[in-house]
């Protein structure tokens, strides 16, 4: 699957491009008037992220959360780019966990006992640093464009959402049909379930959600779901 630009106007540039054998989304959030660009959770084919920037200049490689199919891509990127790495800090401890599974049973955590027919060798493609934390409530500087963060715990502690104007990046905080799956270590159902319902009694019905795997939806489209996801659990 091509690139396929979700948003291109005077303020924002937003690129989507599918990746990896989860099919991660890997966002390219960009300042219309500079050309900067955020790569957000760049979870594998860096090349094909470079070839997508056409040139643009990457400002930083920013992981909604620490899980290994969001995050396969950043150690290429910076030694390519030289970008810094974003994150809440609270996912360090979901990193630890991540290749401590790959230690112990040399496959990563796929959430079932083996991994699919076709899973890749499993190599870390990060060492876990992280340059700048991320922190609810301030601002990403993207170019001239400010980029609004939200801390949305949950899927993992550490999880985030980032809203340019009518455009959220939720990660695996929220999906069409629901939240992000809680049956990992360091997930939290209520929490996520909270994370949630912040997001969609707070914001605008019109904003467009953008999450970490499979199509995009809108806040008005989910919000009378809400007690319904409630009941069902996940």
């Amino acid at each position: 699957m091509s690139a396929e630009v979700l948003r291109r106007d005077d303020d924002v540039v937003l690129t989507r491009l599918v990746v990896g054998p989860l099919r991660t989304n890997t966002y390219l959030l960009g300042c219309a008037r500079t050309g900067d660009t955020a790569v957000v959770d760049p979870g594998d084919d860096e090349p094909r992220i470079t070839a997508a920037l056409a040139g643009r200049r990457v400002v930083a490689a920013v992981l909604t959360h620490a899980h290994w199919d969001h995050v396969q891509a950043v150690g290429a990127l910076r030694a390519r780019h030289g970008c810094p790495v974003l994150a809440h800090p609270a996912e360090a401890a979901v990193w630890a966990h991540e290749l401590a599974h790959l230690r112990a049973h040399g496959q990563w955590d796929w959430g079932q006992d083996r991994p699919p027919a076709g899973a890749p060798t499993p190599v870390p493609g990060w060492d876990g640093h992280v340059d700048a934390a991320l922190a609810d409530g301030v601002p990403l500087a993207v170019g001239r464009l400010a980029v609004d963060v939200l801390h949305t715990p949950g899927h993992t502690p550490g999880s985030v959402c980032l809203r340019a104007g009518d455009d959220l990046l939720t990660g695996d905080t929220l999906f069409p049909g629901g939240p992000g799956l809680t049956g990992w270590p360091l997930s939290d159902f209520a929490t996520v379930m909270a994370s949630v319902e912040r997001l969609l009694s707070s914001l605008p019905g019109a904003v467009r959600v953008h999450p970490g795997h499979g199509p995009a939806t809108t806040v008005g489209r989910e919000r009378p779901s809400l007690e319904q996801w409630r009941r069902r659990g996940w």
